[in-house]
């Protein structure tokens, strides 16, 4: 039979009766975020004791939620995944709780330590780098105008460059992604999370977005390139565009 997958999020501080619905939501907006595909997760009701949210995954989508959720708190987690399981452990900290993701009747899958996380100390560094992304925002009457630019993973970097510079980017907005390049604040926060504060732009140039399978082909049609004769062309590709 195919049944769907019961999980329960129990949050340790909070009682049904004390736990305010707004935050509630918060909580749930963020775990349905560490799930990911949403439309195969539903929330089904709060049990009693510490607040225990109880939701279900459809039985055709168990083992994507599945192997997403082994991946959270790991490099190769979904960005945006480890950024929600980062927010719900931030949020648990204000409220003085913990709490752990766990099968109904089950196996423990992720804990959330929220207040007992350990606080590193924070650290801002200066160094100079690169950003990529798209020209989302250019505003300001100063000297020093700010730029947004807006990642691949929808993460917004906050910079600002002079007049000049930014006159040339304002005709790439919402267009052609850019790489710039220049100094950087960096803060480490107490969640061990770095966050950029301030990006000043020096330098910047238009990224090629040409598909790889593209650029090889026109490669492979330059007589005596030697693409034809590699093992591995795609990687020698990547390797000169920097990616």
């Amino acid at each position: 039979m195919n049944t769907p997958t019961h999980h329960d999020f129990r949050i340790d501080a909070w009682k049904p009766d004390t736990l305010p619905m707004a935050r509630l939501a918060d909580y749930l907006a963020e775990l349905a975020v560490v799930y990911g595909h949403e439309e195969h997760v539903h929330f089904v009701r709060v049990r009693k004791g510490s607040v225990i949210a109880e939701t279900i995954v459809d039985y055709e989508a168990t083992p994507k939620v599945a192997a997403r959720l082994r991946l959270i708190g790991r490099a190769d987690a979904p960005p945006e995944a480890n950024k929600a399981y980062q927010k719900i452990n931030q949020m648990l900290r204000k409220d003085n709780a913990s709490a752990v993701l766990r099968i109904k009747k089950g196996a423990e899958i992720i804990r959330f330590p929220g207040c007992k996380t350990p606080l590193a100390e924070e650290i801002v560094i200066f160094e100079h780098g690169e950003l990529d992304g798209k020209v989302i925002r250019v505003g300001g009457k100063d000297d020093s105008v700010p730029i947004w630019l807006q990642g691949e993973d929808g993460e917004i970097y906050k910079c600002w460059t002079n007049r000049s510079t930014a006159r040339e980017l304002a005709s790439y907005l919402f267009d052609q992604s850019v790489r710039v390049a220049g100094h950087g604040k960096w803060r480490r926060t107490a969640d061990r999370v770095w966050e950029l504060e301030n990006f000043k732009i020096q330098s910047w140039q238009v990224l090629d977005e040409t598909p790889l399978a593209d650029l090889l082909d026109s490669l492979r049609a330059i007589e005596g390139s030697g693409w034809n004769s590699m093992d591995d062309p795609q990687e020698e590709l990547r390797k000169l565009r920097g990616a």
